[in-house]
């Protein structure tokens, strides 16, 4: 549906320079922060986390490269091999929650444009093709692209009569966002009560099923 829209679209296209930020806040270790819940490139998937990781710097060391401070729909987009999928829209960030440098942080600055519909452009396959590409071409140690590299994605001007796509985009980010939750949240109760069941320390014989 979106890539039908942008190859259909009417108005004028704007670069991702132009509506968004690109790492828009770095980590300090003066902000001097209790705790850390880090995200790193390899633990999200397809939109999809795995684990986040939890830090207490006082007890042990903070990794290097846990810097780019993540906010409510940031978009994180690994720049190291794009075509693994390492990206995702961050819908439920946790407190102090910090990503790796290996990520591009992408934060609209345009309330016509969220970041829903950015996340759309930048995952489009021809897209993520495209950054692939690029990445084969670099003389890094490991295939990648420049954060900047993503300034060649391009996402159409919405019209006044887009404000029902965009709120419709919006709503199925949210469903997803809250089923992803539910699952997370089910998950967690699956793991506590199944070595319980097994170990026979709670008896479920006398329940009417």
């Amino acid at each position: 549906m979106f890539k039908q829209r942008l190859t259909d679209a009417t108005g004028s296209l704007c670069h991702l320079a132009e509506i968004a930020d690109i790492n828009p806040e770095t980590y300090s270790t003066k902000d001097n922060w209790e705790f850390v819940n880090y995200l790193d490139t390899s633990n999200i998937t397809n939109g999809t986390i795995a684990e986040v990781q939890c830090i207490q710097p006082s007890q042990e060391k903070l990794p290097s490269r846990a810097r780019r401070i993540l906010r409510k729909n940031d978009i994180v987009y690994s720049t190291v091999r794009p075509n693994q999928l390492h990206y995702g829209i961050i819908s439920n960030p946790l407190p102090n929650m910090l990503g790796s440098t290996g990520f591009a942080v992408i934060r609209s600055k345009r309330k016509t444009i969220p970041n829903e519909i950015i996340y759309l452009a930048l995952t489009d396959p021809t897209f993520v093709e495209k950054m692939h590409q690029l990445a084969e071409q670099s003389v890094s140690t490991y295939p990648s692209i420049k954060p900047l590299d993503l300034n060649a994605c391009v996402i159409p001007e919405p019209q006044q009569d887009d404000t029902d796509f965009t709120n419709a985009i919006i709503t199925i980010f949210d469903s997803i966002a809250s089923n992803n939750e539910e699952n997370r949240r089910l998950a967690e109760l699956r793991d506590t009560l199944l070595p319980r069941l097994m170990s026979g320390e709670l008896d479920v014989s006398n329940l009417d099923i």
